[in-house]
């Protein structure tokens, strides 16, 4: 080695040396009299970036994207956390044209094996979708829910508890006429898939629960209940969303929904009144017209839905509830939480579906009832067995003991409607869906019925302490039972449900329902409606029965606003001859007529002057009535004080009215 580096000694020796004299001073300094050219960088060759925060290194868009499906969980929740930094901070306008590999690339966190990286990416989501609006998601709608049914199909117990987590997130950022039009049959049989598996047997349903060990991260082992009711929640939303654009669409393009027409003669102009009949557009289809018996794509899939869930919801009541042991059949049994929590959202699912059926035939111009009476034959006497028969009604729930609040903790968690100990939203669900499935109750029934009512008039009397909701839930309960199912209960129970209906009366005149929620509202529409029909008019007890309600009646045209049903019923009960609301309205007829123009008429589409004043001589005309039970005198002295103070249009209707014979 040593000759080798000898060799090198040599060599560079032997190399000639260029020796140069040193410049003079003064010319070994840099010229910097030259000219320099700006360097552009045109706008559409600029990268989009996105901001850097806390100092990190600033990322464009494109590496961002890449990221996202980087091998390293580090990088992947980092990436998402950017675009969920970048969208708060008002840059979702530049994310635009990259939504197609953005969704990609969030949505497809909801397959990944971490749990930290799931949840980021649902996060992002959510804050994306927020910022977005609609139009720009529906185009890339498709990828998100792809993402969602692979989800909840994953053979990962982790990742299919997660994809609610994901559904969450759609159900509260996306319209729900969107998710249910794309993609709410797939979901509903996805969450049917959760809980059951296919069966193949020859049992009568070809269902069965599954059994599930939790595995949860983080979060012990949970049990099968508690899935079960997870699941199901989410499948009660998901038929909301169903309800929801059922309502909209039998909101717009109804021949129920056609608002009246109201025309003015005019002489000098042709004018054409359309006295028979209106026009109607006929929405059948074309095998309907032509006689053809096709399969109805509607009809099939609702019924396959109840097909499916019925049987489960009430497998999944029997495994929660709780079991008579020995002789203890007269005893009251409690329900535990998980218990409770599962029967709220069971009895939901159930109401949810009698509502889809029942809106669904509403809608057919045949007016066919071959579904709802399908699931009284196939499910009614199950239902009556498993949920009232064999149970100790009306529910309730083992208490809990709960710690009280901290002094640093003041404010008071919101309870949910199934944590209440006496179950009452649970039992009004109860009493509805058996109307339901009973609407012509039989001598069979009367014992059953006659407990229902029973507990109906406690919770009458113990309105004041309802909530809200549970006071929704009651009037939809006496709805189905005074007026539905009215007729065929008072052959049955006449004395109960003559006291029922005092009760709804006295509470509703003494103002106890609540104004939150509509509830007062739909409370009066209810006795309007009741009122109106002969035969359930005169069943309650007639005049005796509804005398303090008819008195005051007549009040509500002395506040701001009365609903439009609300002046129909009144407008039946003077055709019908009504002597105490006529009696009752001449006695406030000065007080009325001095608040006829300040009054609205709520639930009417337009608010022109000409339909307001259509409204106020519908107000009027119920004095054409009601003067048969009022001295002239009185209706006169309100006639001048009009002339005096008010419309001399209205004035005027008014005198030519109290004139006519």
């Amino acid at each position: 080695m040593g000759g080798h580096h000898k060799k090198n000694l040599r060599a560079e020796k032997a190399k000639v040396k260029l020796k140069g004299a040193k410049l003079p001073k003064g010319l070994n300094v840099t010229k910097t009299d030259f000219k320099v050219r700006k360097i552009e960088i045109r706008e559409q060759l600029k990268e989009s970036s996105l901001l850097s925060i806390n100092g990190q290194r600033q990322l464009n868009l494109k590496e961002t994207l890449s990221r996202l499906k980087h091998h390293n969980q580090k990088f992947r929740t980092d990436a998402l956390r950017n675009v969920r930094d970048a969208v708060k901070l008002g840059q979702a306008e530049h994310l635009i044209g990259h939504l197609n590999e953005l969704f990609q690339g969030i949505a497809g966190g909801a397959l990944d094996m971490e749990r930290d990286v799931r949840r980021e990416s649902f996060k992002t989501l959510d804050v994306l979708l927020e910022a977005l609006p609609t139009q720009a998601v529906v185009p890339f709608f498709h990828i998100i829910a792809a993402y969602l049914r692979c989800a909840m199909t994953h053979v990962q117990p982790a990742i299919q508890e997660d994809s609610l987590l994901l559904l969450d997130v759609l159900l509260q950022r996306v319209p729900s006429r969107m998710l249910a039009e794309r993609s709410a049959s797939t979901i509903i049989g996805h969450f049917i898939d959760m809980i059951s598996r296919a069966r193949h047997d020859t049992q009568h349903t070809n269902r069965l629960l599954t059994v599930r060990l939790g595995q949860g991260q983080g979060q012990g082992q949970q049990t099968t209940i508690k899935w079960r009711t997870k699941v199901l929640l989410r499948l009660q939303q998901i038929l909301g969303t169903l309800l929801e654009q059922h309502g909209s669409r039998s909101g717009s393009g109804s021949i129920k929904t056609t608002t009246t027409r109201v025309v003015h003669f005019d002489a000098k102009n042709p004018q054409f009144y359309n006295v028979l009949s209106p026009l109607q557009v006929d929405s059948r289809g074309v095998h309907v017209m032509l006689g053809e018996r096709l399969r109805q794509a509607d009809d099939q899939q609702l019924r396959g839905y109840v097909e499916q869930l019925m049987p489960l919801l009430q497998d999944n009541w029997l495994e929660v509830r709780p079991q008579q042991q020995g002789q203890q059949g007269q005893q009251q049994l409690l329900l535990n939480v998980d218990a409770a929590e599962s029967l709220h959202v069971l009895l939901d699912i159930m109401a949810q579906l009698w509502q889809l059926v029942l809106h669904y035939e509403s809608m057919q111009q045949e007016h066919t009832r071959h579904l709802s009476n399908w699931m009284r034959q196939t499910f009614a006497a199950s239902f009556m067995r498993n949920f009232l028969k064999d149970c100790s009604y009306p529910y309730q729930r083992i208490p809990v003991v709960v710690q009280p609040p901290s002094s640093r903790s003041k404010k008071k968690r919101k309870q949910h409607p199934s944590q209440g100990e006496l179950c009452i939203a649970q039992n009004l669900s109860l009493v509805q869906l058996i109307c339901h499935f009973y609407p012509q109750p039989e001598e069979a029934q009367r014992e059953d019925y006659g407990c229902l009512l029973v507990y109906i008039n406690q919770c009458l009397r113990q309105l004041q302490e309802l909530s809200p909701d549970e006071q929704l839930r009651l009037v939809a309960a006496l709805r189905a039972l005074l007026l539905d199912n009215g007729a065929s209960l008072l052959q049955l129970q006449a004395h109960q449900m003559g006291s029922v209906m005092s009760n709804c009366i006295d509470e509703y005149v003494q103002q106890h329902y609540t104004t939150r929620e509509g509830v007062a509202t739909r409370m009066l529409n209810l006795l309007c409606l009741i009122v109106q029909r002969r035969q359930l008019y005169e069943g309650y007890g007639g005049e005796a029965q509804f005398a303090t309600f008819l008195n005051y009646l007549p009040q509500l045209l002395l506040k701001p606003s009365v609903a439009d049903a609300t002046l129909t019923a009144m407008s039946t009960l003077c055709r019908q001859q009504n002597g105490v609301f006529m009696f009752a309205l001449a006695e406030n007829a000065f007080q009325v007529l001095a608040n006829l123009e300040q009054l609205q008429v709520t639930g009417d589409a337009s608010n022109d002057d000409n339909r307001r004043f259509e409204n106020q001589k519908r107000i009027l005309n119920l004095f054409y009535y009601a003067r048969q039970k009022s001295d002239s005198q009185r209706l006169q002295v309100a006639l001048k004080h009009l002339e005096e103070h008010g419309s001399e249009r209205i004035a005027s209707y008014f005198k030519c009215l109290l004139s006519y014979d």
